[in-house]
């Protein structure tokens, strides 16, 4: 059950069938009526401008939804980088006089003794490797390394594949991510050859390669006869093809994904938000956002902290109805990448994949969601 605020917007909808309604019209991802055809990636100025006042004027308003708990299908956590602290200034060797004795030092909560230093430790950690040039793909590789050969429509394509391929082998929720990006630094390293058969091959590849990065346990669902079976290759050309993505990699596998940042951002959420659920269904539509905006090829440029500061934003104006500034981001450094995610709803039939990321979403959570307009969050909220 739910209980939603007086307003119709934003907010959650128990049950499939109930259809989000999306942009600035119905639309539905199972037929229905369908969303105008996309031309371009330009935004229109009237919903840029809406939509940041919107983010300056909205209220709060209460949401909460029960989210059944997902059951994990993998033993092990998905592994993510761990941020490497200084060690002790000493290890107990140092000479010291045996003849003073002092008191021990009064035990603190262990929370409170290295807990935000650690975490501040580990979002530095990621902070840094997150703009290490080495791991970050090319905003331009489109039509700088491919030379324009391929389309954002491609590269949208081949991501709903990696996206299918993931989820038919239940492989860690994490891996989508990391694939991407071995894709997207892939491609801006080196010009494709031999048309959709090698980029289905690569995208396999490097779903792959990312899923036993995230869960040791990985070869027990996939190996790579299977990845020869889904790209129509062998199993040669299988393991020759990921060999020759990690070592165009240079074998830097290990960078944090919007994925890592979304599950960082709201690590201590459980126990700030009044409602324990509300909160889960915050981090479980965050988790979706970003992944949607996977196939938008706009959000290659930005970080992955970014990405998943814009998710979450977006998630809490869902399901909480207010809005709030994540991971030291100001608002209106986020909005482009809100507005992108914003677009991929709003024109869901012209991007592949998107149906099939709210397909998945509803199945899963057994809710529905929209994004509200702004030009109609402004009107309810005077």
């Amino acid at each position: 059950m739910c209980s939603v605020a007086p307003f119709a917007f934003p907010g959650l909808a128990c049950g499939a069938g109930a259809a989000p309604v999306l942009g600035v019209r119905p639309t539905t991802y199972a037929g229905g009526v369908p969303a105008a055809a996309w031309c371009g990636y330009g935004y229109d100025a009237d919903i840029g401008a809406s939509f940041r006042a919107m983010l300056g004027g909205i209220q709060s308003a209460a949401l909460a939804c029960w989210l059944p708990s997902p059951t994990d299908a993998h033993d092990d956590a998905p592994t993510t980088p761990v941020a490497v602290l200084p060690a002790p200034h000493s290890y107990g060797d140092d000479a010291v006089s045996i003849n003073i004795k002092t008191p021990p030092p009064e035990k603190q909560p262990q929370q409170e003794q290295c807990g935000s230093e650690y975490d501040a430790g580990i979002d530095a950690t990621f902070r840094v490797m997150e703009t290490d040039p080495a791991e970050r793909p090319s905003p331009d590789y489109l039509s700088e390394t491919q030379a324009g050969e391929m389309m954002m429509i491609d590269r949208a394509t081949l991501v709903k594949s990696m996206h299918h391929f993931s989820r038919y082998y239940g492989l860690a929720p994490g891996a989508l991510h990391r694939a991407v990006s071995y894709v997207d630094r892939f491609l801006s390293a080196r010009k494709i050859n031999g048309g959709e058969r090698q980029l289905l091959l690569l995208g396999a590849a490097a779903v792959f390669a990312a899923a036993k990065y995230e869960d040791r346990k990985t070869t027990w669902r996939i190996n790579a006869d299977a990845v020869a079976a889904y790209a129509g290759c062998t199993r040669r050309e299988a393991l020759d093809a990921e060999r020759e993505l990690v070592a165009a990699l240079g074998y830097r596998l290990s960078g944090p994904t919007a994925y890592t940042f979304v599950d960082h951002f709201l690590r201590h959420t459980q126990d700030r938000e009044e409602e324990g659920s509300a909160a889960a269904v915050v981090k479980a539509l965050a988790h979706h956002l970003a992944s949607m905006a996977l196939l938008d090829y706009r959000c290659v440029a930005f970080l992955p902290s970014a990405v998943a500061a814009s998710a979450i934003v977006l998630a809490r104006l869902v399901v909480l109805g207010y809005n709030s500034t994540t991971a030291g981001y100001a608002t209106e450094d986020l909005i482009e990448c809100m507005e992108a995610i914003y677009d991929l709803h709003d024109n869901l039939q012209a991007w592949p994949g998107c149906e099939e990321m709210m397909g998945d979403w509803e199945v899963t959570t057994q809710l529905t969601y929209s994004l509200p307009l702004p030009s109609i969050m402004l009107m309810g909220m005077r």
